[in-house]
């Protein structure tokens, strides 16, 4: 069952899931994408969702190995982390 969110809401809550699994607080990631944490705080709720805003916090957070990609065609977002595999664990 879908979540009953506006898109700016559902945008925010994407981009606060790709912060968190950055293992960054709204300041450090304001740092690296050259914007204030206000702005963070604002683009997570909803309230910014600026094209340039937007881009320059996925720069950061592709750095930092998450990517977020959004479909047009079913309206999914998706949170991706990219990390190093250790060969001596089990899957």
């Amino acid at each position: 069952m879908p979540l009953n969110l506006s898109n700016s809401q559902a945008l925010g809550r994407t981009y606060a899931a790709a912060r968190m699994m950055a293992g960054l607080d709204q300041g450090a990631l304001a740092a690296q994408a050259g914007l204030s944490a206000g702005t963070i705080s604002n683009v997570e709720r909803g309230r910014d969702s600026r094209p340039e805003t937007l881009k320059s916090i996925r720069v950061a957070l592709n750095r930092e190995g998450v990517l977020i990609a959004f479909s047009r065609n079913n309206g999914l977002a998706t949170v991706a982390i990219s990390f190093a595999t250790d060969d001596s664990e089990e899957e």
